[in-house]
């Protein structure tokens, strides 16, 4: 298991990843061992333990709050936020969609930064208090916050500042080229991080480096794909009528349909041409019965012919399907699969690449 839920916030589940395990150990040590202000080398050595493992904690709880900022303007701008997940690198808002519309992208991102320097802003006054121990903490508190702040603001995605780079861009050149363009300045401050991790050296400069320069062309393909696919109805790209099955249908016949077909699912209809329900190769070895109506999934996902083709890419990813039945006053009348979408788009590509070089 990668991630595992620690808790649910706002109705936001909280997860850790298994990777948090080796960066909080590794700080842990960190703060025992190292000489003031960073560290707690000049406590005892009972108390070194328990602030090192206190401000670590602490640590990721900035970050969690970091991330519920975003999230609170994402819900309040009328997005999904599937959850959070704090991992070695940080933390990440699953958030869905995106918000297209530039000033909410640019309120969104810059709401992680800005609850970072709030806190900093808060620790830098708390850190004056006469009390040594309590002093130490907010100073590390203050300089952490104030970093990650600063940090998240560089112009690269998958950083916020790649984003706000994007939301200013997107008001003069439109979504899909603010992102081309936004992804290219990030994967060029990627390039130059590297370097200077490599000149230094620092590992952690080197592989947060390969993470931005990832999630730039991540972000940058996504995009683009969602364009892509955004000007291209169900209805475009689906196959028509396609091959169906009945409740009454023997499990053995839907088999060698499988093997002459290649397909491994297949839509149950009724005489009229009513869909029923779905049935998979999965649900013909794992379900008991000897009919296809014993065994087929009733509960199915479908699409509507005027559906988007991102829409449907969209519904395969959440749900972890390769096809989707379409489906027009009830009927089906035709369906679409992963694969019909990555050709549609391979051509387009082509076609775009095709236009500009010749």
């Amino acid at each position: 298991m990668q991630s595992f839920k620690i808790c649910r916030i706002y109705g936001i589940d909280v997860k850790v990843h298994f990777s948090l395990a080796f960066i909080l150990a590794f700080l842990i040590y960190a703060f025992y061992v190292m000489p003031p202000p960073y560290g707690f080398s000049d406590f005892p050595s009972k108390t070194r333990l328990i602030m090192a493992i206190v401000t670590s904690i602490a640590f990721f709880g900035c970050i969690l709050f970091h991330e519920l900022c975003h999230s609170y303007f994402a819900i309040k701008f009328g997005s999904k936020v599937k959850g959070i997940i704090l991992f070695i690198f940080g933390g990440v808002s699953l958030i869905d969609p995106i918000p297209r519309e530039p000033k909410k992208e640019f309120v969104m991102a810059v709401a992680g930064p800005a609850g970072s320097f709030l806190i900093a802003f808060i620790s830098y006054f708390l850190m004056h208090l006469p009390f040594p121990i309590l002093s130490r903490f907010f100073f590390i508190m203050y300089y952490f916050n104030l970093i990650l702040g600063a940090f998240n603001l560089i112009p690269a995605f998958p950083m916020d500042g790649g984003r706000v780079l994007r939301s200013v861009l997107a008001e003069r050149m439109g979504y899909v080229k603010a992102t081309k363009v936004a992804a290219e300045v990030g994967r060029f401050m990627a390039i130059g991080m590297a370097i200077l991790g490599l000149l230094m050296p620092n590992i952690w400069l080197i592989l947060i480096a390969l993470f931005v320069y990832l999630g730039a062309g991540e972000e940058e393909r996504h995009v683009t794909l969602e364009g892509i696919l955004r000007k291209f109805r169900v209805y475009d790209i689906m196959t028509p009528n396609p091959i169906c099955v009945t409740p009454d249908m023997p499990k053995n016949k839907v088999l060698e349909l499988m093997l002459k077909y290649k397909h491994l699912g297949y839509p149950v209809v009724d005489e009229d041409g009513r869909l029923l329900g779905i049935v998979t190769l999965h649900d013909i070895l794992e379900r008991e019965g000897e009919l296809v109506g014993d065994v087929m999934s009733k509960e199915v996902v479908f699409l509507k012919p005027e559906d988007t083709a991102d829409k449907a890419l969209k519904l395969m990813t959440e749900r972890g399907i390769g096809r989707l039945p379409v489906v027009e006053n009830g009927k089906i009348v035709g369906i679409v699969t992963r694969s019909d979408i990555m050709r549609v788009t391979e051509i387009i590509e082509v076609i775009e690449h095709y236009s500009k070089h010749y």
